[in-house]
């Protein structure tokens, strides 16, 4: 199974791992053991240099910080125009950027609660997105 819509990553142990946490319901990201900064979307390699970083699991629920609707896609993108596209900052403050649905123009605003869901693209894809709580 390949993470995304379209395939821009390259298979790496790193994005199995991501696939398998999400296919269990799980949000995974990793964590430095050195300097303890955290990385959502994983890193295999922490910003200090160091290669010892742990899998955690970061919470699902976060409130929405900003967004936008995209109505002239990338050609890979097209066929979910339009769609609307969000910033949310997680429960540990970390941010994540994800795909919304559940919602409409008129009911979205600033400070909506939303929890990550798993979405299966496909037979063969699996990404994540933004649902309102």
């Amino acid at each position: 199974m390949k993470f995304g819509y379209v395939s821009w990553l390259p298979e790496t142990e790193v994005v199995a791992r991501v696939v398998e946490g999400l296919k269990q319901g799980k949000l995974l990201g990793t964590k430095c053991v050195r300097c303890g900064a955290r990385y959502l979307s994983p890193r295999a390699q922490c910003k200090c240099g160091s290669h010892e970083v742990e899998w955690y699991e970061a919470p699902t629920r976060g409130t929405l910080i900003t967004y936008t609707m995209v109505a002239f896609p990338p050609d890979s993108m097209a066929k979910y125009a339009p769609y609307i596209v969000a910033v949310a900052e997680l429960e540990d403050g970390s941010r994540l950027l994800a795909h919304i649905t559940g919602v409409t123009p008129t009911s979205l605003r600033v400070g909506l609660p939303v929890q990550v869901v798993p979405h299966q693209v496909g037979q063969d894809r699996i990404a994540y997105k933004f649902k309102p709580l």
